[in-house]
């Protein structure tokens, strides 16, 4: 050994520790980034994603907000504000944007919103919310909307709340379509259905009467007796069941009678009217000359409306006469004779607001073309004869046909709109996926 130098035998020993241990933190540091890298990608990630989801939760809200918008232009029948035209089908439309929705966060939205045929009783909404922020592109939500308007009271045919009971070994209840031409052959069918929200046991009393169509209940089977069926002209003689549902709902709102201008305030007994408006206390005739209504006549009556005796009613092809009575209606003697045999040229209405405080009578011995909506009044008719015979539509609180009657529903009322009461919306739709994708609109062609 050399003077002066001093050597340990565990130096080399001691560099080797250091070098692993640099190596060591070395791939400790790189794991930890990677871990840090994979939080801040994951935490990214799922940013992107809530941020997604707060975008379409919001777009989906402003569209929603544009439904709202577009009724409440509809209902007031304002346009100011909107775009108005007609598109290239022929259809008008109202279409507007509202921008600049402050939705927080940096979050902004805009709606856009298209009605189509906005006056019309069934108008459609179009409405498409837009919401922007600061990750990936905007979201757009697009919804539709079917509105209705009005009430359809004449869509069953015979319709109570309370009930329905058929007597007699000759009552027949049928359909045929006034559009078509007369009842007859070639034009009649099975297309009726008897109906009543009555959860009632007997609520439905068919008896022996043979009811060509449906028979619809609130929760009970109806009463068939031994010689009644409830079938198609197909197969006669039978109860099908498949034709018989007991979960049968609907609703009966009352009918005002309308405001008239500057009526009359008196009505002949007979002789020729040519149409007009007319306000009455009651009115009754038994005269021996019809009284004939020549051109469109609309009758308030807050009394009894009565014909007896020899008095008749005479409605020209091309007239139409409307009755609103809040008293009894006794339609006898030699009764009413549309001759145009379209019932809805014939109208009747009970607007009487008290359940089962109003009477509707019609019998005789001939042909009545009428519809009757009078949903708080018990009605009955009476066919009076071999002969006797009622076509149209009845709507009751009580119902009831005697005799030897015949009943034939008219399948074009089903489309009578009564005309009253607000909007309300038959389709509601969220756009989205390839299945609805041909019902979207494109909102540009209409200058949004």
């Amino acid at each position: 050994m050399k003077p002066g130098v001093i050597r340990s035998r565990y130096t080399h020993d001691r560099d080797g520790r250091q070098g692993s241990a640099l190596l060591t933190a070395v791939i400790f540091s790189f794991v930890i980034m990677m871990l840090m890298g994979s939080y801040l990608y994951l935490s990214s990630s799922e940013y992107r994603v809530s941020s997604r989801s707060y975008l379409s939760n919001a777009s989906f809200n402003l569209a929603e907000g544009g439904i709202d918008l577009a009724l409440n232009a509809i209902r007031a029948k304002n346009s100011s504000g909107w775009k108005t035209g007609s598109d290239g089908s022929g259809r008008s439309y109202w279409a507007r944007t509202y921008d600049n929705y402050d939705l927080g966060g940096g979050i902004t939205g805009e709606i856009r919103v298209v009605i189509l045929n906005p006056t019309s009783i069934t108008p459609e909404i179009y409405s498409e919310g837009l919401a922007r922020g600061n990750v990936g592109r905007p979201v757009t939500k697009q919804l539709y909307a079917a509105l209705s308007s009005g009430f359809l009271p004449f869509q069953n045919g015979f319709n109570s709340e309370r009930g329905i009971v058929l007597r007699g070994n000759n009552v027949r209840f049928d359909s045929y379509d006034s559009r078509n031409g007369p009842y007859g052959p070639g034009n009649f069918g099975s297309e009726i259905t008897i109906s009543t929200i009555s959860i009632d046991v007997d609520a439905i009393d068919v008896g022996n009467a043979d009811v060509y169509g449906y028979v619809a209940t609130g929760g009970a089977m109806p009463n068939v007796g031994p010689h009644g069926s409830i079938t198609s002209y197909a197969n006669p003689g039978q109860v099908d069941a498949s034709r018989i549902t007991t979960d049968y709902y609907a609703q009966f709102p009352d009918v005002d009678p309308p405001t008239l201008t500057s009526p009359q305030t008196s009505l002949p007994s007979s002789g020729t009217v040519l149409g007009g408006q007319y306000l009455l206390s009651s009115w009754s005739s038994n005269s021996s000359a019809p009284l004939v209504i020549a051109g469109d006549t609309t009758i308030v009556v807050s009394g009894e409306f009565r014909l007896s005796g020899n008095g008749a009613i005479q409605i020209e092809p091309t007239a139409t006469l409307k009755i609103y009575a809040g008293g009894d209606i006794r339609l006898g003697g030699n009764g009413v004779l549309n001759s145009s045999s379209r019932p809805e040229q014939l109208l009747v209405f009970g607007t009487n607001n008290t359940p089962g405080d109003q009477d509707i009578a019609i019998s005789g011995n001939g042909f009545l073309s009428a519809a009757v909506y009078a949903p708080n009044a018990n009605v009955s008719l009476n066919g009076g004869g071999s002969s006797g015979r009622v076509f149209g539509a009845i709507a009751a609180y009580d119902g009831s046909l005697v005799g030897n009657s015949h009943f034939s529903y008219d399948e074009a009322l089903a489309d009578y709109n009564l005309g009253t009461g607000g909007y309300v919306v038959d389709e509601w739709v969220e756009i989205s996926g390839f299945a609805l994708a041909t019902m979207s609109l494109d909102m540009g062609s209409y200058g949004l």
